[in-house]
């Protein structure tokens, strides 16, 4: 793998190019001069120019990133703009793909914020400003974005920024230096996976002129460059076919590759114009259902941080590049609590089989100690449970069996469950002839906890407050009213310190009146609690 870089002294401090080569083990150039703008690379009578312009000419590479002057995407955003769209140009017909390289924000109080507009001149609007600017440029070129200056503002918020920074506020120490090596390595490295290699191949029965291998190359290439806003004519994909993989071939062949794609099924648009213009049709999912599927899997408690960004980026491929870089843009994960149970996953599997073929299963349950620690509950006793269901509720998965000790049906909460379960070889104990899972999870699972009896509850509310039980329990329960002010409500729930919780924050503006058992619980535990 080759890759080139083109900036200024924020990409070579700290010999940032030999970081970005031992984490991903490719050779990198790099052609900067201090305080240097990325159009000195466009100029043939630059010293920049003179060395970049006949190496995107004359050489192949994987990737070329892109670094412009620090505020230079902020305040000269039209030069920026010009810039990066003739660089993304030149490297794609190199082969390469680009990455847009997004820098940071100065500290607050360096003198190079007397360049800004009065109101710009804080470490949050520079962010922002830059951000904007390179997650704009980004969406335009269909080109990668390793976001190092919204990896910067983060810690700056955590108060962790300064250790990033040179003594100037400006440049970055070794460890800021670190952090874009890292966040540029990850960017380039999961596009990798993505990529077919670019090299040629050699196998069995075919050549580098046969029709089949040529047509999957276009293909490819469709696929990873183009979308309905992002065409590519004939010309474009000739030039980088052969920039790729040193395959010539005439316009009408691409025509014709095409047409043979189409006929066989693969989603290849054309536009018939003067220059024909082609782009693969993404998937069935509108960018609105992609969007909700990304928030889901951004919210779960269950899935682990890491899981979350690997499941993120296999969704973000169900929409085109340009599409997923709006995505990117507005997704927010930061601070949400996650689970730190890595083996997830492998737990779901097993249980799902266990289910699937009717056998019991037992598994270690965890809790934590005082320091935070996980560690087995109950002394480290074997659970042996009848697996039933699995049911996701309240952003965590739960399981809802029949448990061998207890002779009676319980849940457990998936991610504490301590490692992947051992399926026994002993028959599940077959589900209870009342066990309906849709009413299981009504009345006993949507809020409250398990080893409890649903019992009916009457509950007293101002007339204020249906909204909230309807929230709560939807409109499937018995309603009278009972004075100009006030309505009775029957619900089934388990009477447990979770309901009782869930009874106390109203106020007073939500009783229970029976049965009696369950309003003396709830006095008791409010007595405890006062």
């Amino acid at each position: 793998m080759k890759i080139l870089m083109l900036g200024n002294s924020l990409t070579y401090y700290n010999d940032l190019p030999e970081m970005l080569a031992e984490r991903t083990g490719a050779e990198v150039i790099a052609h900067t001069r201090g305080g240097a703008h990325l159009s000195e690379h466009l100029d043939p009578e630059a010293e920049l120019g003179a060395k970049t312009l006949p190496a995107l000419e004359n050489e192949t590479w994987d990737y070329v990133i892109l670094q412009e002057y620090s505020s230079g995407p902020v305040l000269e955003r039209d030069s920026f703009f010009k810039s990066v769209d003739a660089l993304c140009r030149l490297a794609r017909e190199a082969g390469a793909t680009p990455v847009l390289y997004e820098t940071w924000a100065y500290l607050p109080g360096n003198a190079a914020y007397e360049a800004f507009d009065e109101e710009d001149r804080t470490y949050e609007a520079m962010t922002a400003g830059l951000m904007k600017s390179y997650e704009e440029i980004a969406e335009d070129n269909c080109a990668l974005l390793a976001p190092v200056g919204w990896e910067f503002s983060r810690r700056f918020k955590w108060g962790e920024a300064e250790a990033l920074y040179d003594p100037d506020g400006l440049h970055p120490s070794v460890a800021g230096t670190e952090l874009a090596a890292k966040v540029l390595a990850k960017v380039i490295l999961k596009n990798e996976k993505k990529r077919l290699p670019v090299t040629n191949v050699t196998l069995p029965g075919i050549t580098e002129s046969d029709t089949r291998l040529r047509m999957l190359r276009i293909y490819r290439l469709l696929e990873e460059m183009s979308d309905e806003d992002h065409q590519l004519t004939t010309n474009e994909i000739r030039e980088i076919i052969e920039k790729r993989y040193g395959m010539t071939m005439h316009r009408t062949t691409v025509a014709a590759d095409i047409e043979a794609l189409r006929g066989a099924g693969f989603r290849v648009m054309a536009h018939r114009k003067r220059q024909n213009r082609y782009y693969v049709e993404r998937s069935e999912f509108e960018l609105s259902e992609v969007k909700l599927l990304i928030d889901a899997v951004a919210a779960s408690k269950f899935i682990t941080q890491n899981k979350s960004e690997i499941l993120i980026e296999k969704l973000m491929r169900l929409t085109g590049p340009n599409n997923a870089a709006a995505l990117r843009r507005h997704l927010i994960t930061a601070d949400r609590v996650k689970t730190p149970n890595e083996k997830g996953y492998q737990i779901l599997d097993a249980l799902n089989e266990a289910i699937n073929v009717g056998k019991a299963v037992s598994f270690y349950y965890t809790d934590y100690d005082v320091r935070m620690k996980r560690v087995l509950r109950h002394d480290g006793q074997l659970y042996i449970v009848s697996p039933y269901t699995l049911i996701w509720n309240g952003e965590f998965y739960y399981l809802v069996g029949w448990s061998h000790e207890h002779e009676e049906v319980r849940t457990y909460r998936v991610d504490r469950i301590a490692d992947e379960p051992h399926i026994l070889r002993r028959d599940a104990v077959p589900q209870p002839e009342n066990y309906d899972p849709s009413i299981y999870t009504r009345e006993v699972f949507r809020m409250y906890t398990t080893g409890e009896e649903p019992v009916e509850v009457t509950l007293r509310a101002e007339n204020e407050m249906m909204k909230g039980l309807i929230d709560k329990f939807g409109t499937d329960m018995e309603v009278k009213v009972v004075d100009e002010e006030h309505f009775e409500a029957k619900v089934r729930v388990c009477a447990s310190p979770t309901f009782y919780a869930w009874l106390f924050q109203w106020g007073g503006k939500v009783k229970v009146v029976g049965p009696e058992k369950v309003v003396g619980e709830y006095q008791r535990m409010v007595l405890r609690a006062l």
